[in-house]
């Protein structure tokens, strides 16, 4: 038994389906745990690594999570997940134009993307009726 046990605490694939379990629930402290436990047996697993990054943003602690993601993506460049969800960190930490270029990666656009360019287009409209209202003579 004791050595089922000393099985299952090594076991990585175990703290993590922990971890994705306890998180689905929202025990988000204890899915952290599991995650770190997973991440100290196996350290190149860039799918815990992506799942410690979301527990640490539904803790607020964007920064961390920023870590876990660019961690993810050391190990597992390009990987949409990862890009996706680093762009929603960056967003949260204020850095929009960095978030945007994650977002763009991970839909695998490399010129502005449309969420960006259709921005750009309200701006300009917004800025066109101002424009017009600033200019328009008294009636």
């Amino acid at each position: 038994m004791s050595n089922y046990i000393a099985g299952v605490l090594d076991d990585s694939e175990y703290w993590y389906n922990q971890g994705d379990a306890l998180f689905k629930l929202g025990c988000y402290q204890e899915a952290l745990a599991s995650f770190d436990q997973a991440l100290g047996i196996q350290p190149n697993h860039y799918q815990t690594w992506i799942l410690r990054g979301g527990v640490l943003s539904h803790l607020d602690c964007y920064q961390q999570a920023l870590a876990s993601f660019e961690q993810a993506l050391a190990l597992k460049p390009n990987d949409q997940t990862a890009l996706l969800f680093k762009g929603v960190a960056l967003h949260h930490l204020g850095y929009y134009e960095e978030a945007f270029s994650n977002y763009d990666q991970a839909l695998g656009i490399e010129r502005k993307s449309f969420w960006r360019t259709l921005i750009q287009k309200f701006n300009k409209w917004v800025h066109g009726n101002f424009m017009s209202i600033s200019h328009s003579s008294p009636t």
